[in-house]
């Protein structure tokens, strides 16, 4: 007998009360055959089917298909088909976790494709953010957040490790950002800067794991980046060199955006290149690159040269971002235009002696007077 014969005799045989699960059974057993199983299979087969449909509940014998194994109807090549394959991929836990310094585990966030930078001379930064990664940011620079993401703010390792910050420019805590899922796929979170700046993203393994920047730099970055103390290597360099003694050190694994005044730009240092620039448009410089001072030679340039009696040199080789508008630079010229006797709004007031009505007064006053007196 065929086999085909055999299906045809076994789907005639059930009872109407099990016709709903008829056209299941018959599709398992047509897919028995173009696996190539012989007899013992597709008995086995009509056993199962037989044992199902004899409580007349098409119900029961649903559940009973759903729940049973393909192994267990001898057809193995059911249990490698893409679906199975592409929904077990799906379920399994990434593996790329990363730990920072201070115990906080998160996904690593793609910044090519997950960042995006807006405006022309004041800049935003929007990162997307997928569930379980965090961005860590400077407390008091977000703009906004969409539904989903959580903001939870700490000192980041301790007082110490925000007391260090504090030292580099940074405020004592920041804010860690992450999305639940609760909103879609992504969530955004879109961050400013304190001051019209320029924003640069800065990927450390390119650099070798570490750049040093100017204090306060630093606007956000992945949640393994660190922010260390790094002081200047002379003591001319950190008294003339418009930077401080202190400056701010970037290292770990990730990305950061870093904020800078005016235009931005770049420079690559070759072996011994010096590069001379004003004091305080330094943005920050990749390690390996000598930072120092020397003196403008002249004395004609250094009483009317306006850039002081120093300039700040950098060594190759290696990168240095440069500003065009450094910060310092627009709050003096703010202040030296501001009047000694402060910033005064000449507001009459009725009956207080107003200094216009007052000197009108003090003119008609004295007409007066003077013609009394003749």
């Amino acid at each position: 007998m065929s086999t085909r014969t055999m299906i045809t005799m076994t789907t005639t045989a059930l009872s109407p009360a099990a016709s709903i699960a008829r056209t299941s059974f018959r599709n398992v057993l047509s897919g028995l055959i173009n696996c190539g199983y012989k007899s013992s299979s597709i008995s086995c087969a009509r056993q199962l089917l037989s044992s199902t449909t004899s409580r007349h509940a098409p119900e029961s014998a649903s559940a009973r298909f759903a729940s049973t194994t393909p192994q267990k109807i001898g057809c193995s090549n059911f249990s490698s088909s893409p679906t199975s394959s592409a929904s077990s991929s799906a379920l399994e836990p990434r593996k790329d976790a990363l730990t920072s310094s201070d115990g906080v585990v998160g996904y690593p966030i793609d910044f090519d494709i997950a960042s995006s930078v807006e405006g022309k001379e004041s800049q935003i930064v929007t990162i997307r953010l997928e569930p379980n990664q965090i961005l860590r940011a400077e407390s008091g620079a977000m703009m906004y957040m969409t539904h989903g993401v959580q903001m939870n703010t700490t000192a980041g390792g301790g007082l110490s490790s925000g007391f260090k910050r504090m030292l580099t420019g940074q405020n004592v805590f920041i804010s860690d950002y992450s999305y639940d899922g609760s909103s879609g796929p992504y969530g955004y979170v879109a961050l400013g800067t304190d001051f019209p700046s320029k924003i640069v993203r800065i990927n450390l393994e390119e650099y070798g794991g570490k750049v040093i920047c100017q204090q306060g730099a630093l606007l956000c970055a992945s949640h393994t980046v660190d922010v260390n103390v790094e002081f200047t290597k002379k003591f001319s360099a950190g008294f003339f060199g418009g930077e401080g003694f202190v400056l701010q050190g970037l290292s770990g694994k990730g990305d950061v955006m870093v904020k800078a005044g005016g235009s931005l730009i770049r420079k690559d240092l070759k072996e011994g290149e010096v590069l001379r620039i004003s004091s305080g448009c330094l943005v920050g410089f990749q390690e390996g690159v000598e930072f120092d001072v020397q003196m403008v030679p002249g004395f004609k340039n250094v009483l009317f040269g306006g850039e002081g009696l120093f300039m700040t040199t950098l060594t190759g080789p290696g990168t240095v971002w440069l500003q065009g508008q450094p910060p310092q630079r627009m709050i003096s010229e703010i202040a030296r235009r501001v009047p000694s006797g402060g910033i005064g709004l000449a507001v009459p007031i009725p009956g207080m002696g107003g200094s216009g009505s007052g000197g009108e007064g003090g003119d008609g006053g004295g007409g007066e007077s003077t013609s009394g007196s003749s």
